[in-house]
């Protein structure tokens, strides 16, 4: 009986899960960041260091019969990052196991299509559309960042929601919740004292994405607001995922597109509003709201490696 190893390392955590070879689990275990653009060399080293260990502790018969690695590390995007986390994985895991390092974007997919090709819609704190089809081609839309935009993601909604917010204190736009919920969120009371909170937050992409979750709640109140917020990021989701999926498939044939990201536990605010924005390639879009996390994705990946 041969394992295979999963890992699925972020901006805050990094999971890793030993799988047998029907992808049974058989070790499971959370650490700290490993984002090559985060966090340094020496932390990427304690990190994957601590992650084998623990792995190790949890079940050493089945770690030390690992054969494949599969890694998906958010900032990996450039070959010169994944070579530094693939040199670090060489260094601190058992001599012999065959690693790959790649975008995690792929095992987000994989969770959803099991492996099969398709496109990803990750919408968290940020957004990015990626896919893979039959001939192994890949791309991408968006994911460039939040200063250059990134509708359909959380700091697409908090961004939205100050400008509504700030044109209603202006009188420059529609009454809204949000104008006291937003201020409220940080125990402020009006929208100018949000100011010097947001310019002089330490993370202002964070500070500002997480106020997503006051447009879901304004929404299901029905103010129209933030409805129209909702419904012009889910549409531009939907943009982006029909211009890729121009890009990699032809238009009769079934296209999976996972949902993948904290935006999409409320994926029942968006779904429409998707749909509408992928109107030309329905119905070869299937939308998939996975039920296992990315490092499942991981360990499929692994077990798909030659």
């Amino acid at each position: 009986m041969r394992y295979v190893l999963g890992i699925d390392g972020g901006g805050t955590k990094t999971t890793g899960l030993i799988a047998d070879e029907s992808g049974k689990t058989m070790a499971e275990a959370t650490v700290g960041a490993s984002n090559p653009n985060i966090v340094s060399t020496t932390e990427l080293v304690n990190t994957f260091s601590k992650l084998k260990l623990k792995l190790e502790v949890t079940n050493q018969e089945a770690f030390a019969k690992i054969d494949r690695l599969y890694a998906g590390i958010s900032g990996t995007g450039h070959p010169s990052a994944q070579k530094k986390v693939h040199d670090i994985l060489s260094d601190v895991m058992p001599a012999g196991v065959s690693i790959t390092v790649d975008n995690d974007a792929i095992i987000a997919l994989y969770s959803g299509t099991l492996g099969k090709p398709g496109i990803v819609q990750i919408s968290g704190t940020g957004s990015i559309t990626y896919g893979i089809n039959h001939k192994g081609k890949r791309d991408r839309v968006g994911g460039w960042g939040h200063l250059i935009g990134e509708k359909g993601s959380g700091y697409g909604l908090g961004s939205d929601a100050l400008q509504a917010v700030f044109a209603a204190h202006d009188q420059l736009g529609p009454s809204t919740l949000l104008e006291k919920t937003v201020p409220a969120f940080f125990d402020e009371q009006t929208p100018p004292d949000l100011i010097p909170l947001i310019y002089r937050s330490s993370s202002p992409k964070e500070t500002i994405a997480s106020l997503g979750r006051l447009v879901m709640e304004a929404a299901d109140r029905n103010d129209s607001v933030a409805t129209d917020i909702l419904y012009q990021n889910g549409y531009d989701i939907g943009q982006c995922i029909k211009t890729l999926a121009s890009k990699l498939f032809e238009k009769n044939t079934p296209i999976p597109v996972v949902l993948a990201g904290g935006l999409f536990n409320r994926v029942d605010l968006f779904q429409q509003a998707i749909e509408d924005g992928t109107e030309d390639y329905l119905p070869s879009i299937q939308l998939i709201k996975p039920e296992e996390p990315p490092v499942h994705g991981a360990v499929m990946a692994a077990l798909m490696r030659d």
